[in-house]
């Protein structure tokens, strides 16, 4: 079942749940993070999701599972394909078991 409405971005924990809430600047958690401002900034900005990478620099940060932010991210993705231009397409792929016949 797809929600109604749109997952919040993992940018938004961040902006809230780090920055906001630790009074840090996005220069500051990239620096602790090792990662450049733009990355943290697009990030925050919705412009870029969540890599590997960014999870387990996350999760070592927060104390919280990599998996965690990969999940919040996976989320966000899946509604956006589910709501794209693509998706009357792929609902109208048939099930393997309707298409091979013994």
């Amino acid at each position: 079942m797809t929600p109604k409405y749109r997952p919040t971005h993992p940018g938004e924990f961040i902006k809230a749940d780090i920055l906001q809430e630790l009074g840090m600047t996005q220069t500051q958690l990239a620096k602790t993070l090792g990662v450049s401002r733009h990355a943290i900034s697009q990030l925050v900005n919705h412009k870029r999701g969540i890599t590997l990478d960014m999870a387990l620099r996350l999760g070592q940060f927060t104390q919280t599972s990599p998996e965690m932010w990969l999940n919040l991210q996976l989320a966000v993705d899946l509604w956006e394909v589910r709501h794209s231009s693509k998706a009357k397409q792929i609902r109208q792929i048939q099930p393997f078991l309707s298409v091979v016949s013994p």
